[in-house]
């Protein structure tokens, strides 16, 4: 990780928890410039919209576009909650986007939050098989990590 990583991480945490709150699965992203200055963030919506590609990634890097700062993500790091699914793993490579940084690792959450369907396919595998210059790191932060999915499983949601 590199400065300004775990606070990142932790406001993608934060977002998870709102996300949970408002009844959708526990995920949060936000997208930081090379400056290191926030964009856009988003958290997952695909339970309280009913857009199943309403997640947090997918939320942050429209509200980045949407905001007019499209040609920032070319040294953008989207930091992640949870492990980027393939879905959003391949837009962040098509948003151009040259950095993931994740916090909880799919296997680890959703063996406290279960989900189907499901992939094996992890988000360094999607980012691999693309031609773009794309780093991803993570898990991070441990147990903190997997709070918000602990929450959510919790309150039986």
């Amino acid at each position: 990780m590199v400065t300004g990583d775990e606070t990142h991480l932790r406001q993608a945490i934060s977002l998870a928890e709102r996300a949970g709150d408002g009844g959708n699965r526990p995920f949060g992203a936000v997208i930081v410039t090379a400056e290191g200055a926030t964009i856009a963030e988003g958290g997952n919506e695909a339970n309280s919209t009913g857009v199943v590609t309403a997640h947090a990634e997918l939320v942050a890097i429209t509200a980045a576009i949407e905001a007019g700062h499209g040609a920032e993500l070319a040294g953008a790091t989207i930091h992640a909650s949870g492990e980027p699914c393939p879905m959003c793993s391949a837009a962040v490579v098509w948003a151009g986007i040259p950095r993931i940084v994740f916090a909880a690792a799919e296997p680890e959450f959703t063996a406290v939050i279960g989900g189907h369907p499901r992939f094996t396919l992890r988000c360094a595998e999607v980012v691999a098989a693309g031609d773009a210059a794309v780093t991803v790191s993570g898990p991070h932060l441990g147990d903190e990590a997997l709070a918000p999915f602990r929450r959510h499983a919790a309150a039986g949601r």
